[in-house]
C-alpha cells in the first residue's frame, strides 16, 4: 500500500460525486498565482453573492492556528487577504514554501456545540474509525479523547453499531443524521480505496451536514482499479518539497515502466549519497545512516526493483 495525500478539494470531489444525500455537497473555488478573477467569478457566480471562507490546500496542517484562514468575509476580502500571501513564502515548522495553492469556500455559520470530529484510517488488521463528539480547531488530543470503531477486513459498518459505539456522547436529535453520514462515508472510504481521511470540523445544523476541513490519502496501487472514479488525480508533494526536475524525470520513467523506480532528494546540500538499490536494501542504507548519525547529512532516498526494460538510467 503507497499511501499519497491529496489535495482538500481533491478529497471533497470525490465525496461529492459519491456520497449520496448524506451531506451537502461542496462548493469551492481553486485560486493560484495564474488565476483569472473575472473567469473565475462567472465559473463561480455564488463568489459574489455568499460570505466566504479562504485558506491555502497545500497539505498544510492546524492551518486556522497559523493565521492561514480567512472566515465569513465577502469576494473584495478575500482578495485583500490574498494580496500579501498568495506566491508568498511562508515557514511552517522547519519548512518554508510557496503559497500558491488556495481554495475559497462558502462560509458555513454554526455554532460551536455543531462541530463533530471523524477519521478512517487503514492498517493491517482493517479499518479504524475515531469520532468525537467535540470537534474543532482546539480539539487537543485526538488520540485519548475519541472513541474508537474497529472494522475488520471484509467486515462492513451498521447503523445500531455506529450509534452505539462511536455516537453514546451525541444528542438524540442528531444521532440519526450523523450515523447513516459515517456509514456511506466508510463505503465511499473502502470503494475508492482511501487509506486516512479525517473530517475535522464535521458540522450538523439541523439535519444537513456539512463537510468543513478535510485531509486524505489515497492508496496510489489501487489506481489501476480506481481510475474512472479518480479521475486525474494529482499527489502533490509535501509542503516546502516542491519536485525538482531530476524527481520528476525519475517519476515519469516509473509510470512508463513496469519496474518501480523512486528518487527523492532530502537534501541537496547533503554530503551522503546512497546508491541505488531495491526497496528493502535502500531501507537498510537509510536507517543505517539515520543509526550513525548523518541524518542530516543524508541527501537522497531512492529505489529501483525490476529492471526497466528498454531504459538507460
Amino acid at each position: 500500500m503507497s499511501a499519497k495525500a491529496i489535495h482538500e478539494v481533491t478529497g471533497k470531489n470525490l465525496l461529492n460525486k459519491f456520497l449520496q444525500d448524506e451531506a451537502v455537497k461542496n462548493k469551492y473555488a481553486v485560486v493560484t498565482p495564474g488565476t483569472d478573477w473575472s473567469k473565475l467569478v462567472a465559473e463561480n457566480p455564488w463568489l459574489e453573492t455568499e460570505k466566504l471562507i479562504v485558506k491555502p490546500d497545500q497539505l498544510i496542517k492546524r492551518r486556522g492556528k497559523l493565521g492561514l484562514i480567512k472566515v465569513n468575509t465577502d469576494l473584495s476580502g478575500v482578495k485583500e487577504w490574498l494580496g500579501n500571501k498568495l506566491g508568498r513564502d511562508f515557514q511552517v515548522g522547519r519548512a518554508v514554501g510557496k503559497l500558491k495553492h488556495f481554495v475559497i469556500e462558502p462560509f458555513v455559520p454554526h455554532q460551536q456545540n455543531e462541530e463533530f470530529y471523524v477519521c478512517i484510517y487503514s492498517h493491517r488488521h482493517g479499518d479504524t474509525i475515531l469520532f468525537h463528539h467535540e470537534g474543532g480547531v482546539d480539539i487537543g488530543d485526538v488520540d485519548t479523547k475519541a472513541v474508537k470503531m474497529e472494522v475488520e477486513v471484509g467486515n462492513s459498518t451498521t447503523l445500531d453499531s455506529i450509534k452505539t459505539k462511536l455516537l453514546v456522547k451525541v444528542q438524540d436529535g442528531k444521532k440519526d443524521v450523523l450515523a447513516r453520514f459515517i456509514e456511506g462515508l466508510y463505503k465511499v472510504y473502502v470503494e475508492l480505496y482511501f487509506t486516512y481521511l479525517e473530517i475535522n470540523p464535521l458540522v450538523v445544523t439541523g439535519d444537513k451536514v456539512y463537510i468543513l476541513d478535510l485531509a486524505a490519502k489515497l492508496d496510489q496501487c489501487a489506481e489501476y482499479l480506481c481510475k474512472l472514479q479518480w479521475g486525474d488525480i494529482e499527489f502533490p508533494p509535501p509542503y516546502g518539497r516542491d519536485a525538482l526536475a531530476e524527481e520528476s524525470y525519475i517519476a515519469d520513467l516509473d509510470a512508463k515502466s513496469g519496474a518501480s523506480l523512486k528518487l527523492t532528494i532530502l537534501n541537496k546540500s547533503g554530503r551522503i549519497w546512497t546508491m541505488v538499490a531495491g526497496g528493502g536494501a535502500s531501507v537498510i542504507y537509510a536507517d543505517t545512516i539515520c543509526d550513525m548519525g548523518g541524518a542530516s547529512e543524508l541527501a537522497n532516498y531512492g529505489t529501483q526493483e525490476k529492471h526497466p526494460e528498454g531504459m538507460c538510467l
